[in-house]
């Protein structure tokens, strides 16, 4: 009875041994979904790729939010769309690892500098892409689209400084300075 048993208890073990090794050989290809599997995710658990298809369906998903456009309905599909994609790449940089997070983090930069607009009370579309790229940049310093993307951001967002010399549109007397108007100097208020 014992011999059975551990005949049995053997063949079991070798027989869910080859169910992961089939689970395993799945997921050589796989892009956006998990596959198929005989033992539950017991082969996506050993190889770690949890966070690898989460980063893939958040990089499709901002594919997706970069083309969609405006739209007929007001921009509210291209809206949804942004928002989905944000979610997912949130919910990346959130949890994976600091090569992926960084990756997500970026891409969160991006679509954020692509926003037209943001809600009442929220963060400049252009500062969360600065916040977005420079958690990247720090999360990653080998992520050179990340570091490219901070600095392009931060170069557009910097003062040009005070124009010296007269207005081209200041008026008949082109005597304006730094900014001062054509018209005769007021007194008071």
């Amino acid at each position: 009875m014992i011999r059975v048993t551990a005949a049995l208890a053997a063949l079991v073990a070798a027989g869910l041994l080859v169910a992961i090794a089939i689970d395993t050989g799945r997921w050589q290809h796989v892009h956006a979904r998990r596959p198929p599997t005989l033992v539950g995710h017991v082969a996506e658990r050993l190889l770690g790729t949890t966070d690898d298809i989460a980063l893939r369906r958040a990089i499709a998903g901002f594919v997706t939010a970069e083309r969609t456009p405006y739209g007929f309905d007001n921009g509210a599909t291209q809206a949804r769309v942004r928002v989905l994609a944000e979610g997912r790449l949130a919910d990346v940089a959130a949890v994976a690892s600091p090569r992926q997070a960084s990756q997500a983090d970026d891409l969160l930069g991006v679509l954020a500098w692509g926003s037209v607009r943001s809600p009442v009370g929220t963060i400049d579309p252009a500062d969360r892409a600065v916040q977005a790229f420079t958690e990247a940049a720090r999360l990653d310093p080998a992520n050179g689209a990340a570091a490219f993307n901070l600095d392009v951001a931060l170069r557009a967002l910097q003062s040009t400084g005070v124009r010296r010399g007269p207005s081209p549109s200041n008026g008949p007397r082109g005597t304006g300075h730094s900014g001062a108007g054509a018209g005769v100097p007021g007194r008071g208020y």
